[in-house]
C-alpha cells in the first residue's frame, strides 16, 4: 500500500490511520496469543492492562470494512469490484481451509491440551473440519471475514446508488444492531448465522464491526475524530455506568464470546482514542518514534501474512518443546525480526516515505 519512493517530485500525502489502526490490531492479536497460548498468569493487573488489547480482534474484522470502501469506493461501478470482493473472500476462505487440513494430518494433537475438546471425542476428522463441526487451529475469523467480504458488494451498491448512501448504511447498522439483539431468531439458517452449530465467528454477530468499519470510512475515518469521540466516549460511560450498578462485569472483554453491544461501544470509544494518540504520535519529530510509526505501518498492511505465520510459528514452538509453551515468546519475536529482514527492501519505504 506504500506509495513508490520518488526522487524528482514529493510523493503525494496519503492517509496512514487506516494501517495504523490494523496494525495496532495485529500486534494486539499476537500478544493475546501470546499470552493465552504460553499458558503465563499474568494476575490482576496484567489482565486489566489485557484489556486494551482486545479491542485489537474488533479492529481485525472492522478494519476489513473500512478496506472495502477505502479501496473500492471510487469505482465507476460497484459490478466491477465484485469480481475481486468475491475471489479474496473465496481465498481467506481456501487458506482457513487449507492450513486446517495440513495441520490436520501432521501435528501431534497431544501435545495440546486445548485440542482434546475434538481429540477425545473422536471430532478431530477431516469430514468434520470441512463441515465447521472441529478444526485444527482456531483461525475461524478468516471464515467470518471472507464471507464478510463476498457480501460486501451490497454495501459499494448502496454507496453508490442510494442518495444518502451513508444515512442508508447508518440506518442498517440500526435494523442489524435491533435485529440482532432484541429479536430471538430460530430456524436451521439462524443456527448457521449465530454459529450455534458451528465453530465459526458468528456471521450474524460480527457483521457488526465489519459494518461498523465500513461506515466509518463511510462517514469519514479519523478526519472526523471529533465525532466519533463526542459519539463513544457518553456511549461507553453509559454502559460502563449500567454494568456497575447492574453488578455485571467491566471488562469488555467477557462480552466478545458471544459478542455484546457493552465491547461494541469500549471498541469504537477505544477506537476514537487511538485516532487522537496516532494524530499526536505524528507530530513528534523523535527518530525512534518515525521508526515505531513506520513499524506499525507495515504490519497493518500484512495483516494476513503476519497472522497466518506467527500461528504457524506458535504451532511449530508447541509441538516441539511441549510443554514449555513459554518459549512461544521467543520464537514469535524471533520471526518477526526474521520477516522484516525478509522485508526488509518494502519496510525501507515505510521508514522513507513518512508523508
Amino acid at each position: 500500500m506504500s506509495e513508490a519512493i520518488n526522487t524528482v517530485a514529493a510523493p503525494k500525502k496519503r492517509n496512514h490511520f487506516i494501517s495504523y489502526i490494523k496494525g495496532y490490531s495485529i500486534i494486539a492479536v499476537l500478544l493475546i496469543h501470546m499470552i493465552d497460548w504460553s499458558n503465563i498468569l499474568i494476575g490482576t493487573t496484567g489482565n486489566n492492562l489485557k484489556e486494551l488489547l482486545y479491542p485489537g480482534v474488533f479492529f481485525f474484522m472492522a478494519t476489513s470494512g473500512s478496506v472495502v470502501y477505502i479501496a473500492y469506493s471510487k469505482s465507476e461501478t460497484w459490478i466491477k469490484p465484485a469480481k475481486k470482493l468475491f475471489l479474496r473472500g473465496l481465498q481467506l476462505i481456501g487458506i482457513y481451509y487449507l492450513y486446517n487440513l495440513i495441520k490436520l494430518f501432521i501435528y501431534d494433537f497431544s501435545k495440546e491440551p486445548f485440542y482434546w475438546q475434538y481429540t477425545a471425542n473422536g471430532k478431530m476428522t477431516w469430514q468434520n473440519i470441512l463441515e465447521l463441526k472441529a478444526y485444527s487451529a482456531p483461525i475461524s475469523i478468516l471464515l467470518t471475514i471472507g464471507v464478510m467480504i463476498m457480501l460486501s458488494p451490497l454495501l459499494l451498491a448502496i454507496s453508490k446508488k442510494a442518495k444518502h448512501p451513508n444515512w442508508v448504511l447508518l440506518a442498517l447498522f440500526g435494523i442489524l444492531m435491533s435485529g440482532v439483539y432484541t429479536y430471538s431468531w430460530g430456524g436451521p439458517m439462524a443456527d448457521f448465522l449465530f454459529a450455534r452449530n458451528n465453530i465459526m465467528f458468528p456471521i450474524a454477530l460480527w457483521s457488526i464491526p465489519f459494518l461498523a468499519g465500513y461506515l466509518l470510512a463511510s462517514f469519514g475515518f479519523e478526519e472526523k475524530k471529533a465525532w466519533w469521540l463526542a459519539i463513544f466516549t457518553p456511549l461507553f460511560i453509559g454502559m460502563y455506568y449500567l454494568q456497575v450498578k447492574s453488578g455485571s462485569d467491566i471488562r469488555p472483554s467477557h462480552f466478545m464470546y458471544p459478542l455484546r453491544a457493552y465491547y461494541i461501544v469500549a471498541s469504537l470509544f477505544f477506537t476514537s482514542v487511538l485516532f487522537y494518540f496516532f494524530t499526536w504520535f505524528e507530530k513528534i519529530s523523535f527518530a525512534p518514534a518515525k521508526k515505531f510509526l513506520a513499524l506499525i505501518r507495515f504490519l497493518g498492511d500484512y495483516t494476513l501474512a503476519v497472522y497466518i505465520w506467527h500461528w504457524i510459528v506458535v504451532d511449530t514452538t508447541i509441538w516441539i518443546f511441549y510443554p514449555n509453551t513459554k518459549l512461544i515468546w521467543i520464537t514469535v519475536p524471533i520471526f518477526m525480526v526474521v520477516y522484516l529482514y525478509v522485508k526488509r527492501d518494502k519496510f525501507k519505504e515505510y521508514l522513507v516515505n513518512q508523508v
